[in-house]
């Protein structure tokens, strides 16, 4: 009870001391403070962010207490502030020459310049405000690490905030921005670590959950996301970034119809997103609801004549209904907003192919792949064009330049395309190599083989060589 009284009577006395002061300045008088009145009263100015209202007070208080180390301090933390740079390394340095151990001068010496990018001074000078902090030691070494994160130099950041975090592991603070150092060096153990144990001091830190949810979907976690998002709006249901993400969480598990009313929620809190209305349409697209599809795509664009993906929605949608020279304009208006996206010249290049417009066509699937050369689905596109032509020699050449920039992993659906092509060419012996190949990075996605090439299926080699490896790698 006595210690809730005094801390009472002292906010009080605070607040009449303020008073106090701004009635002295209103009156044009003068009246006298000592100097942790001033300190008090510099510190209000501070909190409101009234700098100038600070500086002026910190004027008056040396013309009271000319020699006062606590007053000039204040001063150069206005200053600093302010970002008075020199004036303030002006002052600080004369006060390290009274206090040359003093944790706070070297502490803001090094902040003046980090603001000047003399990294190796700053460095060294929050060096010295380690070395002389004792009281508070976490805090010092904090509010250094906090300096270093809001430069987004993460690295330095991590090495003081890990020194606050062994000095007091129950810092919340020091937690939270070790957790966002670490995942932004995609250091992601150590970042849920540090959000967990944050939680336990704060669980109902609902951004806390949220940046959890980020690094779980970062992660394919998606339970875990879900889960973590779940927690943030259970917290605060108004969280609309909570809301957006866990819609998006849910879309790339195909979880399109949960999805839904997610994303129309958000839409009370941002009703004139475009691109939550983009995420709209593709769920109903995936949910073969095109004629809804269509309208939020046209929604989009109509809010954001510049969202290149509404303009590439609205395309794809009319593209599957077989509207194809309608198609042809959006997915022209894609391209123009957005030129360098390798799905919008692949998209232009099929309906391109359908219309038989060959050189648009051509000259489309070859972007895709200069563009994104390490998706396989663009080149597999592109041979099939070639393919569709009759020009299968083309379309092999075209399979083999990919096998230089797919990746191994992602090779399995080239190679047995690639087998495909060769065998209707009557390249059956290299044919067999490349469906070894396919056969060995993925087994199961055989059955591609014939969909894509129904007659291979009376090929007796074919069938016996898939036999052979089920056989010798025990696939049933």
């Amino acid at each position: 009870m006595w210690e809730g009284a005094r801390e009472n009577s002292g906010s009080m006395e605070f607040a009449g001391v303020v008073r106090r002061y701004k009635k002295m300045l209103s009156e044009e008088q003068i009246g006298f403070f000592d100097v942790s009145d001033f300190e008090h009263i510099v510190e209000y100015y501070i909190d409101k962010n009234q700098l100038t209202n600070a500086l002026q007070a910190c004027e008056i208080a040396l013309s009271q207490h000319p020699h006062s180390f606590l007053v000039k301090i204040k001063k150069a933390q206005v200053l600093l502030g302010q970002l008075k740079v020199d004036k303030a390394i002006d002052l600080l340095k004369i006060l390290a020459e009274i206090e040359n151990t003093n944790p706070e001068v070297m502490f803001m010496l090094g902040s003046c310049y980090s603001i000047q990018g003399v990294e190796t001074k700053a460095y060294n000078y929050y060096q010295k405000a380690e070395k002389f902090s004792f009281d508070d030691r976490d805090e010092m070494l904090y509010n250094i690490g906090a300096v270093y994160v809001q430069n987004a130099e993460y690295q330095r950041a991590v090495h003081f905030l890990e020194k606050a975090y062994n000095e007091n592991p129950k810092n919340d603070s020091v937690l939270y921005d070790l957790a966002y150092c670490y995942d932004k060096m995609g250091n992601d153990e150590n970042s849920i670590r540090c959000y967990n144990e944050y939680l336990d001091l704060d669980p109902f830190a609902e951004s806390a959950w949220y940046n959890l949810g980020i690094i779980y979907t970062r992660r394919e976690e998606y339970d875990k996301a879900i889960e973590s998002y779940d927690f943030a709006l259970a917290i605060d249901e108004n969280y609309a970034s909570a809301i957006f993400n866990k819609a998006n969480t849910l879309s790339s598990i195909e979880k399109y119809s949960e999805a839904l009313p997610l994303y129309f929620s958000y839409l009370r809190f941002d009703k004139n997103s475009s691109d939550a209305r983009v995420y709209i349409a593709e769920c109903y697209f995936q949910l073969e609801e095109y004629s809804k599809s269509y309208a939020y795509y046209k929604q989009a664009i109509q809010l954001d004549a510049k969202n290149a993906d509404g303009w590439y929605g609205a395309g794809i949608v009319l593209m599957v209904e077989e509207n194809l020279t309608e198609s042809l304009v959006y997915l022209k208006k894609a391209i123009k907003l957005d030129d360098n996206c390798a799905d919008f010249w692949n998209a232009f290049g099929k309906v391109n192919a359908s219309l038989d417009n060959y050189e648009e066509a051509l000259i489309a699937f070859r972007k895709s792949v200069e563009i994104e050369g390490t998706n396989p689905d663009f080149w597999i596109s592109f041979a099939d064009f070639f393919y569709h032509y009759d020009q299968t020699a083309l379309a092999i050449q075209t399979l083999f330049q990919a096998e230089n920039t797919v990746s191994e992993k992602e090779n399995a659906q080239l190679l047995y395309k690639l087998s495909g092509y060769l065998t209707e060419n009557g390249n059956i012996q290299l044919a067999r190599i490349y469906l070894k190949k396919a056969l060995n990075i993925n087994f199961p996605m055989h059955s591609e083989l014939f969909l894509d090439f129904p007659g291979l299926k009376s090929r007796r080699w074919i069938k016996k060589l898939i036999s052979q490896f089920a056989m010798k790698n025990n696939f049933s």
